[in-house]
């Protein structure tokens, strides 16, 4: 293959390395057509460099000696050296520099065949990577005999290499994530990945047998075709598939219409499932060939009617009811009460089960194993066994919509099916949680709970479907209770759960918790405490099956206080009141005793809802900062660590005048500060009060921030002028089309401008700079990032403290219209 000329030789390399065009189920042809080239360009060198008398072996090992190469995976060689045989570096140099010329990343030692299996014993890495050696070139009697030695070393060590090999798995699983259900999984190290299948493949070559297990072939090929599309596209050797990497790397393989990135994705999640489901179940195995299975007590004890534990497995009584499926459910049930595994014999029945077509209509009993499966707090896990076995088509083939399916939100860390099965254990926990009273009250004073776990299940069935989730999801949630044969008043209930499952965290941090007309719309909405109660708990589940940015101290309080409010206009039949000043005000003067007397008449000029969304610290320190204001042109300000990891609370104090939330907002903007959320209010003393929780970026100088706030309420700064120049050098590579909403029925008092759009440096300002120049006043506002995209929130009026009329709406979207183009035009 190579003419010995360096230049046609790296050329050669390089047509080598360059990633193949290739499909989805094109499978690892490329890789392994690819370690097949470059043994041919390796034994070539060797024999030019060797000379054919060496007693010098050539051996891959690792991925390479798999034969599987990816274009930019490492290349792990062995020089395999005969008695009183030395491989001079000008010799190394000879065969390696092709290689490194052509980019490629050569790992490389030089062993005697003894040295390199004494290795092994202190080395996992290298054993294992021994279990892998493959002989390439030059003199195969150093290869024979390490091969030898290698096989003599295994008959010892085996049982000690087995359980070193499941320790490190073990560890390796506890800090991954998971590849069947992260969002930007690895498809090498995390569990269910390529790495899994070489954990494999290492106990196949210890034991000498084989899995056999058929799917996982084409597993392994699928992860090393999406693997070479990968490392086309960031030109690296990389294994993350980056949520920003999806559609690119869908289009490399032929998925080029709008749903590529979705099918590509749903192919990893589903493939990474099946390895580490198989891969885990067949390394057991080869191990207990090894290491001998579970001690046998003969101990067993009858869990339900279907299912028995004994030795600490779960087994299927087959046969105990009419029907496998309710058998099937009752073993998943107890699976998700206790715990425990189910044997693999059970599993392998547990497939069978699910064989047939869609149930049109459940059991009783049905019903009832489902129920329990639900509720047990196992209940997640259970669930992905019945993923593994392939139950969803039986039981609710409207699953397979959302099997797989990625969200693309940074806030939510698992795919629309994985998240669904965490809000169902968290639906539990927030039942029994000691931090917050409020769920196991409501837990208690609901009862039967079975509506809620099924709300928890199917919230978000509906994601995919090109149009509004929560209508959609009603939609199939109502096709699938009637399937379940559930009762009128449950179906009923899930169904007002998953068409209203953001009701009250998207109210709570957008709308004025004390503006009546706000609870009285959720009120209306609600229409009865025992609904409010399972919605209460499931905002909260599905919060914390987000991730851990997606439900925070400050959305759980905001929602807890929307809740109580609520409550009370269920219960009394009266809208609340505005929060009580005079209670608050006691609560702060405890807190900061030397503000006895002074904080109530400052917490009279702030809007209602100022009280409903800050902590009694935060109201201590804007109280000082309220009671001796900057007079005008000057600003005050406050920067404080965020209740949350990473993030900065800027608290500001100015002259309330139109313009000054656009101004701070071009400011922080000009930093490339990242805002987080924002809450800003007017006082009736003529002063403004802002809040931005940001992230603590590396590289914000806060002294430089606060000097330019000084010089933009001064005047000396000409913020637009530079505001245009920075957007220019950071301006997002898609448009930005802002969605814009006037409601006017939202408020009593104000009309609400809601404005929806992907985030981009300076959106804020441009949004505040258009309210600013038709005169208006924003009397309160609420900033929410939601990863890539942010729900900006205004109560406006206008100059003369009205409403805006409709001419004024439509003026208003306009305006904001007009900036936005301008800034991203």
């Amino acid at each position: 293959m190579v003419d010995g000329s360096p230049g046609k030789e790296t050329s050669s390399l390089l047509d080598i390395r360059t990633p193949r065009p290739t499909r989805l189920h094109e499978g690892g042809e490329a890789a392994r057509e690819r370690s097949k080239q470059i043994d041919e360009v390796l034994a070539s060198l060797v024999g030019e460099t060797f000379g054919s008398g060496s007693k010098v072996a050539l051996v891959a090992v690792g991925g390479y000696g798999r034969g599987e190469l990816s274009p930019h995976s490492d290349i792990d060689l062995l020089f395999v050296l005969g008695t009183r045989v030395e491989a001079t570096p000008a010799k190394l140099r000879g065969t390696l520099y092709p290689l490194w010329d052509a980019g490629f990343q050569v790992g490389h030692a030089v062993r005697t065949p003894k040295d390199a299996v004494d290795r092994s014993g202190q080395d996992l890495d290298h054993a294992t990577a021994l279990l892998s050696a493959r002989f390439v070139a030059g003199d195969p009697a150093p290869f024979e005999e390490l091969v030898e030695r290698h096989q003599r070393w295994l008959h010892k060590e085996r049982s000690r290499l087995v359980r070193r090999i499941q320790e490190a798995t073990a560890q390796r699983h506890a800090t991954v994530d998971r590849a069947g259900w992260a969002l930007a999984p690895d498809l090498k190290d995390d569990a269910g990945g390529l790495r899994d299948l070489h954990v494999l493949f290492w106990l196949e070559r210890v034991t000498r047998r084989d899995a056999e297990v058929p799917t996982l072939a084409g597993a392994g090929d699928l992860l090393l075709a999406v693997r070479e599309a990968l490392h086309a596209e960031v030109k690296r050797k990389s294994d993350r598939i980056r949520i920003d990497l999806q559609p690119a790397v869908a289009r490399r393989m032929g998925l080029t219409d709008d749903d590529g990135p979705n099918e590509l994705m749903a192919e990893v999640h589903s493939t990474a499932r099946t390895v580490e489901h198989r891969a885990g179940l067949a390394a057991r195995e080869l191990a207990a060939v090894v290491l001998g299975g579970p001690r046998r007590s003969g101990v067993a004890r009858q869990v339900s009617r279907a299912v028995r534990l004994a030795d600490g497995e779960l087994h299927a009584d087959h046969g105990a009811n009419d029907d496998p499926v309710e058998d099937a459910l009752e073993l998943l049930a107890a699976a998700a009460e206790t715990g425990r595994t189910i044997s693999p014999a059970s599993l392998t029945w547990l497939e069978g089960c699910f064989e047939g077509g869609p149930i049109e209509r459940w059991t009783a009993e049905m019903r009832a194993a489902f129920a329990a499966l639900l509720r047990g707090p196992h209940a997640a896990e259970a669930l992905e066994i019945t993923d593994h076995v392939r139950g969803w088509a039986v039981l609710l083939p409207e699953w397979l919509a959302v099997r797989g399916l990625a969200q693309y939100d940074p806030y939510h860390r698992y795919t629309v099916d994985g998240h669904s099965f965490i809000a169902v254990r968290c639906a539990r926990d927030a039942t029994v949680s000691e931090s917050d009273p409020l769920g196991p009250a409501a837990a208690a004073e609901t009862g039967d709970l079975t509506a809620l776990y099924l709300g928890a299940l199917l919230h978000d069935v509906g994601k995919g479907s090109g149009e509004d989730h929560s209508v959609a999801g009603e939609r199939i949630a109502q096709r699938t209770c009637a399937r379940m044969g559930l009762d009128r008043d449950t179906a009923d209930d899930v169904c007002f759960l998953v068409r209203h499952h953001l009701l009250l965290v998207d109210t709570a941090t957008r709308r004025d918790l004390d503006d009546g007309a706000v609870i009285g719309t959720v009120a209306a909405t609600v229409a009865t405490p025992r609904r409010l109660r399972m919605l209460y708990l499931l905002t909260v589940a599905d919060g914390r099956a987000t991730g851990p940015e997606g439900w925070s101290d400050w959305k759980g309080a905001l929602v807890r206080d929307l809740y109580l409010k609520v409550m009370t206009a269920l219960e009394t039949g009266e809208l609340p009141a505005r929060s009580d000043v005079a209670a608050r005000a006691r609560e702060i003067e405890a807190y900061e005793p030397a503000l006895a007397g002074r904080v109530e008449p400052v917490l009279a000029t702030l809007p209602p809802s100022y009280l409903a969304s800050t902590s009694v610290p935060d109201a201590a320190d804007d109280v000082r900062l309220l009671l001796s204001p900057p007079r005008s042109g000057h600003v005050k300000q406050r920067i404080d660590p965020g209740t949350e990891p990473g993030q900065i609370s800027l608290t500001i104090c100015v002259e309330d005048r139109p313009g000054t939330l656009a101004r701070t907002a071009g400011v922080l903007a000009l930093h490339r500060v990242s805002v987080r959320t924002a809450s800003a209010f007017s006082t009736t003393d003529g002063a403004a009060l802002q809040r931005f929780i940001v992230d603590a970026r590396d590289g914000i100088s806060w002294a430089d921030v606060t000097d330019d706030l000084s010089a933009a309420y001064s005047g000396r700064l000409a913020l637009e002028a530079r505001l245009d120049r920075k957007v220019a050098e950071y301006r997002p590579v898609a448009a930005i089309h802002p969605d814009i909403r006037v409601l006017q029925e939202e408020s009593e008092h104000s009309t609400v401008i809601e404005v929806r759009a992907a985030d981009a440096l300076g959106l804020l300002w441009a949004i505040t700079a258009a309210l600013t120049e038709l005169d208006l006043d924003i009397h309160v506002a609420k900033i929410d990032t939601l990863g890539s995209r942010v729900v900006d929130v205004f109560y406006v009026r206008s100059a003369w403290g009205e409403k805006l009329n409709d001419g004024q709406a439509s003026e208003t979207k306009r305006s904001i219209e007009h900036r936005v183009r301008r800034l991203f035009s």
